[in-house]
């Protein structure tokens, strides 16, 4: 990762550099003595992360962020000897705050959190991005003809084709795919996902479940109203009496 070190005095701009070397995923392609010097080397220069000292002359690190903008600023750790500008810090997305005097240790372990963080967020941009893509080539195609789903999946996004998921678990906010052996969590309410998978491809038999029409094998009856759902796979899933004429519907079949 590409980093820059802005601080006013020499000695901890040394300590720095001498800590990041220890990292093999880390690479100081630049240092500022004061925040004018930030702001023009952040405007021309792609950085993966800013390690940014609060009180200097002139221009200080909140100024920096203030001339660069919150929003186009690279991932950025404030390190100062003062404690009081802790919460502004998180406020303005700063991704840690690590006060001098500091040890290798606490240094690195903040790092390897920012490495983490750094991965998420790339995710998530990616994820995003590669939705619009997806949204701007369906333009003014019906959303039963979109067929994958881009799931983030730590650096990586994978394209999950919706055809090949057996059936889905609510958890939360979130939503867990079955494909075959794999699971892939999705971070959509359930009923939002549905919403935008093709109309007759899935159905809800549970609060927490619905299966992909494909993969039903069979139904069971246990009694008292209640049924159970076979898929393909060997899977079993309650069907909810509040689902059944739903899925009856949809099946064509007597339930």
């Amino acid at each position: 990762m590409r980093v820059a070190i802005v601080d006013d005095e020499a000695p901890a701009r040394s300590a720095l550099r001498v800590l990041l070397a220890e990292r093999a995923d880390f690479n100081v392609v630049a240092e500022c003595r004061n925040g004018s010097e930030a702001v023009d080397l952040i405007r021309q220069v792609p950085l993966d992360l800013v390690l940014l000292d609060v009180q200097m002359p002139g221009l200080d690190g909140f100024g920096v962020v203030a001339a660069v903008g919150a929003s186009e600023m690279p991932p950025t750790v404030f390190v100062t000897a003062f404690d009081a500008y802790a919460v502004r810090a998180f406020e303005v997305q700063a991704l840690d705050y690590i006060l001098k005097p500091f040890d290798g240790e606490r240094f690195h372990a903040a790092l390897d959190r920012v490495v983490r963080r750094i991965k998420e967020l790339r995710s998530l941009a990616w994820a995003r991005k590669l939705g619009e893509i997806v949204e701007q080539a369906s333009a003014g195609t019906p959303s039963s003809l979109k067929t994958r789903l881009p799931i983030p999946i730590g650096d990586r996004v994978a394209l999950v084709e919706v055809s090949d998921v057996d059936w889905i678990a609510a958890a939360g906010q979130s939503v867990v795919l079955h494909v075959g052996k794999l699971e892939y969590t999705l971070r959509q309410p359930m009923q939002a996902l549905l919403a935008g998978l093709p109309s007759r491809a899935f159905v809800q038999i549970h609060r927490s479940h619905a299966v992909n029409i494909a993969r039903v094998k069979e139904l069971v009856r246990l009694g008292k109203g209640d049924a159970q759902v076979v898929l393909t796979t060997g899977e079993q899933l309650r069907l909810s009496r509040r689902y059944r004429d739903h899925l009856r519907l949809q099946l064509g079949w007597p339930i």
